[in-house]
């Protein structure tokens, strides 16, 4: 049995540093990873949906969790997406990333075959006994067309199957009710940029979340002031970071963050087919986002204009 993993606070959400032909900048994984521990994260989700897990090659992902380990270097979790559509992939693909070294696996709803809740328990119980990680269930219903019921999200937390979430269902009805229904215990993580501070006081212990690879700093108070139960000042300085939030997901997830991250010395590469460049308007936008936010004393670096 491998050992417990524990999560909390901020667990950004990954994009894979690439050269052009598709396989993985170990060095620029590395040096992003290592600015996100400089600014206080407290774990890392390479391969997510963020990291183009289905745009990339086996070999360039097991690279990216290998670098990924390397640049943790123990200090903090690093939690490896799966987002492959069917068991017999994603059992072959988590004993791959347990070679390589994570600490756990982040396992989408399958999302080819037409589900229910009887199926879907059935799935994660026989991927944690096949593949023997500690398991995030990935609940994403716009990705998975598949809505899990707080029950069966209940059943597998409580039996031990998953020990933790990332809830990115924007129902926060629905992630009441579940909150409702699991142990203190539960890992419980937004999944959501634009819902942290609601997710937070409703129970998460942290978040997966792709802005806070740019500014975790900001993302921690934001959490500390939820959890103290200054909801009105967590939601405002959130709303600080709107304008960024809108950006970073004005066209196809992860292209305008690659650019950002251009924009602050920490080229990452290109976007995988089918997703393409940003547009000329965008890079001006972010540049300009960017800006102010490093004005403000939110980001660390300050933006260089790109030609």
């Amino acid at each position: 049995m491998t050992k417990p993993v524990f999560l909390s606070g901020l667990l950004p959400a990954c994009p894979t540093p690439v050269f052009a032909d598709g396989s993985c900048d170990v060095a620029g994984m590395m040096a992003l990873i290592g600015y996100m521990i400089e600014h206080g994260v407290n774990g890392v989700v390479p391969l997510g949906g963020t990291g183009e897990f289905t745009a990339l090659s086996q070999r360039t992902r097991i690279q990216a969790v290998e670098a990924s380990v390397e640049a943790a270097a123990g200090k903090i979790p690093v939690v490896a997406g799966v987002l492959s559509p069917g068991f017999g992939d994603a059992v072959d693909v988590g004993r791959d990333f347990k070679a390589a070294g994570a600490d756990a696996v982040m396992v989408i709803v399958p999302y080819y075959a037409r589900n229910d809740q009887v199926g879907v328990i059935r799935y994660f119980q026989a991927y944690r006994e096949a593949v023997d990680l500690p398991i995030v269930l990935y609940d994403n219903p716009a990705r998975s067309h598949f809505v899990l019921t707080p029950d069966t999200i209940a059943t597998l937390a409580n039996d031990g199957t998953v020990i933790g979430m990332k809830a990115s269902n924007t129902d926060l009805y629905h992630f009441d009710h579940v909150m409702e229904r699991v142990t203190p215990d539960f890992q419980m993580l937004s999944g959501q940029d634009t819902l942290f501070t609601q997710q937070v006081s409703q129970g998460a212990r942290g978040g997966i979340l792709t802005s806070a690879v740019l500014v975790p700093g900001v993302w921690n108070e934001i959490q500390a002031l939820a959890e103290a139960g200054k909801f009105k000042e967590a939601l405002t300085l959130q709303r600080k970071l709107s304008p960024l939030m809108d950006k970073l997901f004005a066209e196809e997830n992860p292209s305008p963050l690659r650019y950002a991250l251009e924009l602050i010395g920490l080229a990452n590469g290109p976007s995988l087919l089918p997703l393409g460049q940003v547009s000329s308007g965008l890079k001006q936008k972010l540049f300009e986002v960017l800006s102010s936010l490093h004005a403000d004393g939110i980001l660390p670096i300050k933006p260089v204009q790109r030609p």
